[in-house]
Order: structure tokens, then C-alpha cells, then sequence
């Protein structure tokens, strides 16, 4: 009897340290460590084929694969898209943990997530691909790493699979993701110097669109013939890198000018912004496209100089283009023109003035320049053109081994002229008889809209005259009734005389302070008889006054 007794003791008392070991393993639970005070090292997986094959847990990026991850928004709310291997079972864990790390200037921080869905896409040898979803919410932060803890049966390695220093055992971190201060990495885009025809990439560090034609530049011409497509993603300095290939199409834009016309005479180029919506942030490039800018100057100006249009194409542009598309190639070009009244039909220069040969209107980029002229019969029309009160635009085409490849900005060329305005008529009304013979001054009936009216660019440096006559003895002349006309006191003769000196610039109204006076008259007169005097004006600037020797 005393023996069965302590055997049962014996049995009862080891049931008593099993019951309380294990009640110690379901309450004491491991502390998880998270990255706090910097980013962890990105866990890459791997996956190899066969079936006895052991891959290795981490998240995919793989463009052969075509593993990416990927940033969209829905409903407000803005999800990452990860595909990662983990185990076959995962799913079947209720260890697994989300964590947010965050980086605002120098400061770290970090905080849980409890919104994350996870699908399995593709089982492979005792391993799955799998799927996250995780929804970040309105986080705010420069750049952030998302990091995973599972010590279940299903769960991860103690180790990451990277670091394999245990600094964060049961862990897995992405790469460090850009969020809201997405970075543009692409050297080519950040010069600001763009054109039509080239196709180049921009790699940034947020994760790839899920739209396909992402890039949009906030001028719809340009928007119409360019477009932006996912090119790759990968890991760089443990920070994602996706890029995307930017296109554009010269056909597209050839022989459009309404709508890229550039009138700024300071800055070369058409400024446009090229924007990728992503959803943590707007990635906004500014640009400047074409190269070209506006060309502006007085008609006095191209009486004493030539303009080379050298001076008015970016140099950094001409160099980009001859560097990216003349490398055993020649680069030649032709300049066109339109007018206001059909902006869009494009004229080639050489071809419509063929007089001044020595213009260049057609030549070698780099090499040779367009040169404006008094003396052009291109510069005389242009000049016409503006005294008709028509813009003119002008744009550059360039061609590699003949074929056209790019185009500049159409600009606006501005050639001022002044310009003189006069009354249609004088109205001295009705004159008797009586104050013909007997002799009389009189003022016009119109005075108060008789007036000169000049607009003297502001680019002159003359002092401008004007200059009157009239046609004296003609049968309806006043001077055959002894009549004098004065304007702006003087009086008129056949011999052109200076009425006015204008040298500010501006508008310019002048009172005609029309009168007509009569000295006497003694020949017979038929009653109702009109007499009318036409008025030759005349602007031009003031001839210099040469110094004596």
C-alpha cells in the first residue's frame, strides 16, 4: 500500500510541472523588435526551380517575373501591393504582425498596421507566392518601409534572410519606399531641356502606377504625343527604383503651332510640367520644350544690324539634341513661318523667299545660322506683315540623314514698327460765300477727334517726325480760293514739312488743332461748291546730326 501511494505522488507531481510549464509558454510571449532608429535591410526572396529546391523567403521584385510592387488608391484610401515567398501555409499563422517605419527629415519613427489582406497567387515546393495588400492610410512621411513578424509554426526564419544577424529575428523589411518626397533620379530630365521625338526614362523612388500611361504634361498638344509606360523596378542602395519610358511622336506635332507658341523674348523654350499622380505624392517636373525664344525687335534695329538667330536658340539645346541623335549622323535644318490669319499652315522659308540666298534659311544644326536683314526680302515681308497688324511665328525643323527627328517651339517674332493714325476727314462744314471774299480763319467742326495718334515701340532709340503736304492747284483745292490749311500750327504746302518731333515711346495723341483761313478772294464762286484737300503724312526717324569735324 505504501508503495502505490508514492508512485501515485510521483505521477501526480510531474503533472503539476508539466501543467505549469506549460501554462508558462502560453502567457510568456517574445517581444517583437522592429526597426526604430534606422531602416532594416530589405529581404530579398528567391525563388529556384525544382521540386525538391528550398527557396528562400523575402519579397520578389523580378522583372523576368514580372514581380513588382505596386502603389494605387481606391476610395480614399492609398494601398502597397507586395508579392513576397513565404511558407505554403502561411495564411494559417495567427503570429503574423505589420509595421510601419517612417523617416521625416532625420527623424525615424514607426507605428503598427492592422489593415493588410494576403492572397496566395502560386504554390511552388513547400513554399507559396503570396500577395500583400496593405493598406497604408493618410501616412505622412518623406520615405517608409513596411516590415513583417511571424514566429509561428508558419511563420518566418528567426534570421531575415538578408542581415542573418538576428537584429530583428522573425522579420522581413521591403525596400525603403519614397513616399511623400518621391525623388526624380533621372540626370536627362532634371537639366529641364526637352524635346519632341527623343525617348528617354525617368526613375524615381516610389513604387510602380498600376495605370499604364502614367506621365502627363500639363500642355495637351504636348500631352497628345507623348506618352509614359512602366519600363522596370528594382533595388538600389536598398531603396526601390522604378522606371518608366517616355516617348514622344514628331509627326504628332508637326506643323502645329497653335497652343505651343512661346512669346517670351527672356527664357528659351516652351516651360511645361510633366506630372506622374502617384498617390502618396504628385512628382511634378518642370521642363523647358524646343529650345526657341521669342524673337522681338524695332524695324530701325534691322536697319542697323543683322539678327542672328543664334542668339535666340539654347546653346544647351542644340548641344543635347546633336549629342543624343548627330553621333554619326548629320543633323541638318529648315525654318518655317505662318501667319496669324492661318497659324498652323507652315511656310518654308527658303523655299517662298528664294531672292537672299545667304539667308541660311536652310543648313547645318550647330554649324549655321538664320540671319534677318533689312535688305531680306523675308525681313521686308515680315515688316509688311506687321504694319498689316498680323503676328508671325517661326519654328525650326531638324533632320537626321534627311528625315525629319525633332522640331524647336514655334515662337512669336514681334517686329516693331511704329505706327501713324489720322483722321479720315477734317469737317470744316459750310463756309459762306461771304467770309471766302471778305478773308477769315475757322476752326474745324471735328476738333475734338481730330488728332494724331502714334505707338512708338519700345525698343526705338529715334526721335520720330512727322511730316505733311498737300497737293496745292488741284481744281477742289482750297488754295484755289486762297485757302490755307494749318495743322498743329503750321501751314501746309507741297513741300513736306515737319508738323511733329516724338521721342517717348508709347501711345502718343497729338490735337490736330485744325483751322482753314482765307486771305480774300475776288473771282466769281458757284454756291454749294466743295472743296476738299488731301493730306500726305509721312513717319520716319530723325535723321542724326553728324558731329563736325
Amino acid at each position: 500500500m505504501n508503495t502505490k501511494r508514492k508512485l501515485l505522488l510521483f505521477i501526480s507531481g510531474m503533472a503539476l510541472i508539466l501543467l505549469f510549464t506549460i501554462m508558462n509558454t502560453n502567457t510568456v510571449k517574445a517581444a517583437v523588435t522592429w526597426p526604430t532608429t534606422s531602416f532594416a535591410t530589405w529581404t530579398q526572396g528567391r525563388r529556384l526551380d525544382g521540386s525538391l529546391t528550398r527557396n528562400k523567403y523575402g519579397f520578389i521584385i523580378n522583372k523576368d517575373e514580372g514581380y513588382y510592387m505596386e502603389e494605387y488608391k481606391d476610395s480614399g484610401n492609398i494601398h502597397i501591393k507586395i508579392p513576397l515567398i513565404a511558407h505554403q501555409d502561411w495564411n494559417k499563422s495567427d503570429n503574423t504582425k505589420y509595421y510601419l517605419v517612417m523617416q521625416n527629415g532625420n527623424n525615424i519613427s514607426g507605428q503598427t498596421i492592422s489593415n493588410v489582406t494576403r492572397t496566395k497567387i502560386e504554390d511552388y515546393s513547400r513554399t507559396s507566392l503570396w500577395m500583400l495588400d496593405v493598406t497604408v492610410g493618410n501616412i505622412t512621411a518623406d520615405k517608409i518601409q513596411i516590415c513583417i513578424y511571424d514566429d509561428g509554426s508558419y511563420g518566418f526564419w528567426k534570421t531575415n534572410g538578408v542581415a542573418d544577424d538576428g537584429t530583428y529575428p522573425f522579420v522581413m523589411s521591403t525596400p525603403v519606399l519614397g513616399w511623400n518626397n518621391v525623388t526624380n533620379f533621372n540626370q536627362s530630365l532634371k537639366d529641364g531641356i526637352f524635346y519632341v521625338g527623343r525617348n528617354t526614362t525617368l526613375t524615381m523612388n516610389a513604387p510602380k502606377l498600376q495605370d499604364s500611361n502614367v506621365g502627363k504634361f500639363d500642355n495637351s498638344i504636348l500631352n497628345n504625343a507623348g506618352e509614359s509606360h512602366f519600363f522596370g523596378q528594382n533595388v538600389v542602395n536598398n531603396e526601390i527604383r522604378t522606371t518608366y519610358e517616355i516617348t514622344t511622336d514628331v509627326t504628332k506635332l508637326d506643323g502645329i503651332v497653335d497652343g505651343l507658341v512661346s512669346s517670351d523674348t527672356n527664357n528659351y523654350g516652351l516651360d511645361t510640367v510633366l506630372t506622374y499622380e502617384i498617390p502618396s505624392d504628385n512628382l511634378k517636373i518642370p521642363l523647358s520644350y524646343g529650345g526657341l525664344k521669342a524673337i522681338s525687335l524695332s524695324a530701325e534695329a534691322l536697319d542697323n544690324a543683322s539678327i542672328n538667330t543664334k542668339d535666340y536658340l539654347e546653346s544647351s539645346f542644340v548641344d543635347k539634341v546633336t549629342g543624343d541623335l548627330g553621333t554619326g549622323h548629320t543633323l541638318t535644318y529648315s525654318w518655317f513661318y505662318s501667319m496669324s490669319d492661318n497659324i498652323n499652315d507652315l511656310k518654308k522659308v527658303s523655299t517662298e523667299f528664294t531672292n537672299n540666298k545667304d539667308r541660311k534659311a536652310d543648313g547645318t544644326l550647330g554649324t549655321d545660322w538664320m540671319i534677318l536683314s533689312a535688305k531680306d526680302d523675308f525681313t521686308q515681308y515680315l515688316e509688311k506683315q506687321a504694319l498689316a497688324g498680323k503676328k508671325i511665328y517661326l519654328m525650326m525643323k531638324v533632320y537626321v540623314d534627311g528625315k525629319l527627328s525633332t522640331l524647336t517651339n514655334p515662337i512669336l517674332v514681334q517686329i516693331q514698327v511704329p505706327t501713324l493714325k489720322v483722321p479720315d476727314k477734317i469737317d470744316f462744314g459750310t463756309i459762306s460765300v461771304k467770309n471766302i471774299y471778305n478773308g477769315g480763319s475757322f476752326e474745324s467742326l471735328t476738333k475734338d477727334s481730330d488728332k494724331l495718334s502714334l505707338s512708338i515701340p519700345d525698343t526705338s532709340k529715334s526721335t520720330w517726325k512727322v511730316t505733311s503736304s498737300i497737293k496745292e492747284n488741284d481744281d477742289d483745292s482750297i488754295t484755289k480760293i486762297n485757302g490755307q490749311l494749318n495743322i498743329l500750327g503750321k501751314n501746309l504746302s507741297a513741300t513736306p514739312i515737319e508738323v511733329a518731333s516724338i521721342s517717348k515711346h508709347g501711345l502718343v495723341d497729338l490735337p490736330l488743332n485744325a483751322k482753314v483761313s482765307f486771305r480774300g478772294y475776288h473771282n466769281p464762286l458757284t454756291p454749294r461748291t466743295n472743296f476738299t484737300e488731301d493730306i500726305n503724312w509721312n513717319l520716319s526717324p530723325e535723321t542724326p546730326i553728324m558731329a563736325s569735324n
